[in-house]
């Protein structure tokens, strides 16, 4: 309230105004993002705040590999529907006695999350649960802002728990205190039926909760194995996936290691200076394209227009006809470019053939940037080391790679050598490193429906009760509005800045007196269907007004009374 009067709200309240409700009050505090971290309806422990992050590119959602339509809101809407199809998981433990799980490796995000003991809901029940209590080495903590709980918002679904520190091994060798989020709440979907427990984030601080929250900077800092700072993910589609922590093993490489510096610590991000066909730059980048590595992501994904060009001049038939004569495509790194062939980058079925780069417009100061996932991690293996910090990429050796294929894999060109460096395959190879075995399977959840063979090998999971509760409860919807505003202000083109929207908590409609008043219904756009769909459980209704009196949005939150 006290922002709102600072915006040059009214200087006193007249007595009606006095019967200002408790949502409006929610309304105004969600219109001021940089306050909105201190204010909470989460029960924290004694008064602790709440922090709040929203990871876009985890667990996105999707409704199918639609063209791109105009529009920067509508281009948001459409880059986040992306499904992981598939995972890679491998297993760790947590406390004294240990209690195991198993998680997800994810460089594109910054926090170890797992379920707790209290957590009854239906997205927690498959999946074991961290018992702070079973725990000699478990306490509480809070981070250096005084937050001692989170709530996070995935690109479909969300998480909410508390801040814990307990001892953390990765194998029976790796070993250190760790602070984690141990969640009392995650939404039906996706966490129902996702095959594994948890996720820990390997990506840099800034993903994180808070100083010591970072698991790469506990594996240089406080980690028991020599340089275990540096870690590196082999993948295939068999069985003999595996994560190496301190390190990587020099059999698994067919080719020499190029190593590329990371521009922006957040995400490993490199800088690439251009895209090639057939080791031909094509002049798309003027240096300016940069690529993110995640592992945590089935997809490849790349600004919507380079995308769209690249679609163009690769000019797959939809028939597959032209499959053979497709180019292999590269990513230059100063004099070597890292090669994708068309197995990679197409879709290829009894359907047909279709290019798989999703179109994804990240904002600056991260983007635009290329998010290479599963395709790429298959052919190359990846190396993070957080002493450069350096992304090192060598072509994986699996069965049958031999010289030949390596050299068409990672080529050199003509280009600024001094852009890129390169090390022996066996030159760092660290005998003391943990190689822990990675199991794969298909992610479960909202498949698309065209993927058969997914849908086949998805874990089954029951049903939600018919009257569970919908999440995000009241505080991650604020959390959402606010966001959803900023980025529609942030994006829009100018021609209609003063969105309307109604935020909606789920199912729950208020029965009050003000909320049985007749009001003109809203028309939803395209966009805003898709944003209804992204958001799920905290939708966003585009209203014909505009408030020309005001610059300031307007929230309704409605709350259902007992």
């Amino acid at each position: 309230l006290e922002a709102f009067l600072k915006r040059g709200g009214p200087t006193s309240l007249f007595p009606a105004a006095m019967k200002l409700t408790v949502a409006l009050l929610l309304a105004l505090i969600a219109l001021e993002p940089a306050d909105a971290a201190s204010w909470s309806l989460r029960k924290s422990r004694s008064g602790t705040r709440v922090a709040r992050r929203h990871e876009a590119l985890l667990f996105a959602n999707t409704a199918g590999k639609g063209k791109s339509r105009q529009g920067a809101s509508a281009q948001f809407v459409e880059a986040m529907k992306i499904v992981h199809k598939t995972a890679y998981w491998g297993q760790m433990s947590l406390g004294t006695p240990p209690q195991p799980f198993k998680v997800i490796f994810d460089t594109g995000s910054g926090n170890l999350i797992i379920p707790a003991s209290d957590c009854t809901v239906p997205g927690c029940s498959p999946h074991k649960k961290y018992n702070s209590k079973a725990s000699s080495t478990s306490a509480f903590v809070t981070n250096e802002k005084g937050e001692g709980s989170s709530e996070i918002t995935f690109g479909t679904g969300q998480v909410s728990g508390d801040f814990y520190k307990d001892k953390l091994c990765i194998g029976e060798a790796l070993c250190f205190d760790a602070n984690f989020i141990a969640a009392d709440k995650m939404s039906t979907e996706p966490f129902q039926s996702i095959p594994f427990d948890g996720i820990m984030g390997l990506g840099f601080k800034d993903l994180s909760m808070g100083e010591g929250f970072n698991i790469v900077d506990d594996l240089q800092t406080r980690a028991n194995i020599p340089g275990s700072g540096q870690f590196s993910f082999y993948v295939t589609d068999g069985q003999d996936s595996e994560v190496t922590f301190g390190g990587y093993r020099s059999e698994r490489l067919a080719s020499d290691i190029v190593w590329a510096p990371v521009k922006v610590e957040s995400w490993w991000q490199v800088a690439i200076d251009d895209i090639t066909f057939n080791n031909m730059p094509k002049g798309l980048c003027n240096g300016q394209c940069q690529v993110a590595v995640d592992t945590g992501t089935s997809m490849l994904a790349g600004p919507s227009e380079l995308v769209d060009k690249l679609s163009r001049m690769v000019n797959a038939k939809e028939d597959c006809s032209n499959f053979d004569e497709l180019p292999n495509l590269g990513f230059q790194i100063g004099n070597t470019v890292l090669n994708l062939r068309p197995d990679d980058y197409m879709d290829k079925s009894a359907a047909g053939c279709s290019f798989s780069l999703m179109a994804l417009d990240v904002p600056p100061p991260k983007g635009p940037v290329f998010i290479f996932g599963d395709p790429f991690l298959r052919r190359f293996v990846t190396i993070y080391d957080r002493s450069k910090p350096a992304v090192g990429f060598a072509v994986a050796k699996h069965d049958g790679a031999d010289e030949a294929q390596a050299a068409e894999l990672i080529a050199h060109i003509g280009g600024d050598a001094s852009a890129t460096s390169s090390s022996s395959r066996t030159e760092g190879a660290n005998p003391n490193a943990v190689n822990l075995h990675l199991d794969a399977g298909v992610m479960g959840g909202d498949q698309a429906a065209d993927d058969d063979e997914s849908a086949a090998a998805a874990p089954t999971a029951p049903p939600p009760p018919a009257d569970e509760p919908k999440m995000p409860e009241v505080n991650a919807a604020i959390s959402t509005a606010a966001e959803a505003r900023e980025h529609a202000f942030a994006t829009s083109s100018g021609e209609d800045d003063d969105f309307g929207f109604r935020a909606k908590i789920g199912e729950m409609a208020m029965k009050s007196e003000v909320s049985q008043k007749q009001e003109p219904k809203a028309v939803d756009d395209e966009a805003v269907f898709d944003m209804k769909r992204l958001f799920r459980d905290g939708s966003f209704i585009q209203k014909p007004r505009k408030h020309a009196e005001s610059e300031l949005l307007s929230i309704k939150l409605h709350r259902e009374r007992n």
